[in-house]
Formats: C-alpha cells, structure tokens, sequence
C-alpha cells in the first residue's frame, strides 16, 4: 500500500516538475499557429499603456480625474482581435453612450421643472419606459445582430446619468468628463487596430472559406480511395487521425465563424484595391458546403460498416 502511494506521489511529482515546460511549449505552440495572435498581445498592451498615462501624467490626470479608468475599460472591452470587431464594438459603444447621454439630459431638463416629488416619480417613470422600450428591441433580430452591445451600453450609461442627476449637483461635469474618456479609449483602439499591423475580418473570412473547400475536397478524395482499395475493414483510424473526418468537421463547425467574421467585415472599411468581397455571399457559400458535408459524413459512415457493399458502376 505504501509503495502504490510513493508510486503515485512520485508521478504527481513528476507531472508537476514537467508543467512549467509543457505550458511554455502550449503557449510556444499558440503563437507558432498564428502569429498575428503575438501581435495582437502587444498591441494591447502598448494600448493600455497609453490610456494608464491618463492617470500617470499629473497634468492629463488634473484636467480628467478619477474617470480616467473608463478610458482604461473602454480599451479592455472594445480592442478585438479584428480591425472589423473592434470597429462594430467601439462604435457601437460610442453610439450608445451619446445618445444615452442626450436623452439623459433632455429628462433632467424637464424633471427640474416638476419639483423635488414630482422629479423623483418622473425619473423613476422615464427609467421603466427607456429601460423596457431598449431591452424590447433587443429582441429584433437586425438590432441583435448588428447593435446589441451599443444598446446594452445605453441602457447603462442612461441609468447611471439619470439616476446620480437625482443626487448630484454637477452630474453634467461628470458626464462630460466619461464621455471624454470613453472617446479617448475608442480612439486609441480605433488607432491600434486599423493602423497597427491591422488584422481583417474579411481576409480572415476568405481564407477560412477557401481552408474549408480544399478540406472537403479532401475529405472526398480520401473516400473515394476507401471505397476502391477497401481499406475500412483493414486500418482502424481514430477520429482525429481520420483526414476524412478532420476535412468535414472543420466545415460542420464553422456556421457561427462565419457568421461573425461576415458580420464584423461588413464594418470594415476598404483597406486595398481589391477589397470587393461580398461578405454574405461567404456566408451562402459557407451553407452550401455544410450541406455537401452531410453527404460526405453520410459516406463516412458507410466505410465505417462492418458490411460493405459492393458499387458497380455501368457506363
């Protein structure tokens, strides 16, 4: 008994004497896949560099204060990996805190005139009506697609001005102060993201669709050498050794890729002469091989048998 726990102790051991290296090969591996993975990495952190400069700098930090740190959250949130990401998220933020921010203030302007109750009952009113009228058109499927995250920032930024405006005295100095930051942090990711080794969507968009088409054809060539050297019953593969598999499953896996890389390329400006990409025809083309796949999973299944059936082919 003792010698069965030594043993299982001395592996334990073993195992974690070997984690720091096969971490740092894992993470080697990450950016050996991608290196544009690396890129990205120090481009945020050079961007969260610059907005913390807001609070390292005494004159940048006397003339913005302690809402500087919204600088700081707008750049974790927005700064995507993609120029396309980043833009769909940064101006949809923008859009929202503005407009938020508008009819804030429009609200405050009118409750001043209806006195200290009849303030409080009108806030409380405008924030059920705003509150159910954003979170309702949430539900439509072109603002789900293209502006949830803006309206959910409205809602935010609505509630927090209306609400502290009932409190505070100088909530328009406060609001002016965070929209300056928030701008200043879509800014600097805008910045990074569109001039600093930008990474496209639409590229990325491309490449997936034409990986999926050389993996399909693929998967099909390795089926059809099955089906005429009649291999199945001779060599068990696993499934992810299986090249038929491994080039259908990359197609069956990709509608919701797609999907966004369709999405965030649709904000991206032209970035060369050549970018005349029609992102939703990717997306059509993306279904019609997902349909073929199911052809070619079907066949897949078939070599699988333990009964093979013979194909004659006349001509």
């Amino acid at each position: 008994m003792m010698e069965t726990w030594r043993k299982k102790g001395g592996s334990a051991w073993e195992r974690t004497k070997r984690a720091p290296g096969l971490a740092c090969r894992k993470m080697w591996q990450v950016g050996k896949d991608d290196p544009r993975r690396a890129i990205h990495a120090v481009k945020v952190g050079l961007a969260l560099t610059l907005v913390s400069m807001l609070y390292l700098l005494e004159p940048l930090f006397e003339g913005i204060g302690q809402n500087a740190i919204w600088a700081v959250m707008t750049v974790v949130v927005v700064l995507e990996f993609t120029a396309g990401a980043t833009l769909c998220k940064g101006l949809n933020r923008g859009l929202g805190t503005i407009m938020a921010g508008s009819l804030a203030f429009l609200i405050e302007f009118v409750a001043e005139e209806t006195g200290q109750v009849g303030r409080a009952i009108f806030i409380g009113c405008a924030v059920f009506v705003i509150g159910a009228a954003a979170t309702y058109l949430r539900f439509l499927p072109y603002v789900k697609k293209n502006y949830d995250y803006g309206v959910v920032i409205f809602l935010l930024t609505f509630n927090l001005i209306t609400v502290s405006s009932f409190r505070v005295s100088n909530v328009m100095k406060i609001a002016h102060e965070r929209l300056i930051t928030i701008a200043i942090g879509c800014g600097i990711c805008l910045f990074m993201s569109l001039l600093v080794f930008p990474i496209w969507s639409g590229q990325d968009l491309h490449n997936s669709t034409v990986n999926k088409l050389q993996g399909l054809a693929k998967s099909i060539e390795e089926a059809v050498t099955e089906v005429r050297e009649e291999e199945s019953d001779e060599e068990d593969k696993s499934c992810d050794e299986d090249p038929i598999y491994k080039g259908y499953k990359a197609v069956l896996d990709s509608k919701s890729i797609d999907e966004a890389l369709a999405l965030y390329a649709s904000w991206e400006p032209r970035h060369s002469r050549h970018c005349r990409y029609p992102w939703q025809q990717y997306v059509k083309v993306g279904a019609a091989l997902r349909r073929f796949s199911y052809t070619v999973v079907a066949l897949h299944g078939c070599l699988q048998t333990e009964i093979q059936v013979k194909l004659q082919i006349a001509y």
